[in-house]
């Protein structure tokens, strides 16, 4: 992440007209503190106040809070309290954040209103379409994700095309076999190394089932080959990439099934399809 602080004592230490050296006689450091500033670390507490009283700034400002004409700033703001929590909290925060954005996009919405649903009886959704924008999250605890989409000028279909790669993914992810063995690999930690007659055992496949399917994760880069070598034979062995997009798409495909039947809130104020052709972009 970027150091906001670091960037903002530069652009003030200047505007004061001040170089290192001055910087640091004021505040009576070395130049060399000023520099590791500069670079990357922070000052000492008690030297604060002093530092943004010969800035003229505030702290907030130089630590990036706020810009000078008082306003917050948000997205700093948000990685900063992000920062901060606790790992089992960072995605709770994450998800109401979110969730909290996508509802602005109501006009009739008081954001002061706004709260994360809990208690959810059935299965809900936040839904968004619009002319440059398509998102969906779900709520309940039980499994919680959020999907956000700019659409380019031109239309999805100007990044996404159909292709015989796409129609080979397709076709294999529809295979029992190869979602069995996604299913398998995913739930393994890191760095775990596997073999074609390791994953037919634990999953009583035939093995020239397997070899076909791993054959096929390598090609798309969702498993890699590596030769072991015992010093007697060599025989291949292979890794599973943990892809979150693979993941994405298993879970909106579940998601899909279902229907997205609840949408709270639905915000559906889009007038251009988000694939388009030549006649809607002119």
């Amino acid at each position: 992440m970027e150091n906001k602080f670091s960037q903002n004592l530069i652009k003030y230490r200047k505007k004061a007209g001040l170089t290192q050296s001055s910087l640091a006689e004021k505040l009576m450091v070395t130049p060399q503190a000023v520099s590791k500033w500069e670079r990357g670390s922070y000052p000492d507490g008690e030297l604060l106040p002093g530092l943004a009283k010969v800035l003229d700034v505030s702290l907030d400002v130089l630590f990036g809070l706020k810009e000078q004409d008082g306003t917050i700033d948000m997205g700093h703001a948000a990685a900063e309290k992000v920062q901060k929590l606790p790992p089992e909290d960072k995605g709770g925060f994450v998800m109401e954040m979110l969730y909290d954005m996508l509802c602005a996009y109501n006009i009739n919405t008081v954001p002061e209103s706004v709260r994360f649903p809990s208690h959810l009886q059935r299965e809900t959704f936040a839904h968004l379409r619009t002319d440059n924008e398509l998102a969906v999250a779900r709520l309940n605890p039980d499994m919680q994700y959020f999907c956000f989409m700019r659409i380019p000028e031109k239309g999805i279909n100007s990044y996404f095309s159909i292709k015989p790669r796409i129609m080979e993914l397709f076709g294999f992810l529809a295979d029992e076999n190869a979602l069995r063995i996604i299913s398998f690999a995913e739930a393994l930690g890191r760095n775990h190394i596997l073999t074609k007659e390791y994953i037919a055992k634990e999953l009583d496949m035939p093995l020239d089932t397997v070899s076909d399917i791993v054959d096929r994760f390598e090609r798309f880069g969702i498993m890699w080959e590596l030769t072991a070598n015992t010093g007697e034979s060599t025989f291949p062995i292979y890794g599973y990439v943990h892809n979150v997009p693979l993941v994405g798409i298993l879970t909106l495909a579940e998601s899909l099934v279902n229907f997205l039947s609840f949408r709270e809130p639905d915000i559906d104020i889009w007038t251009k399809a988000p694939f388009r052709t030549e006649e809607h972009n002119e």
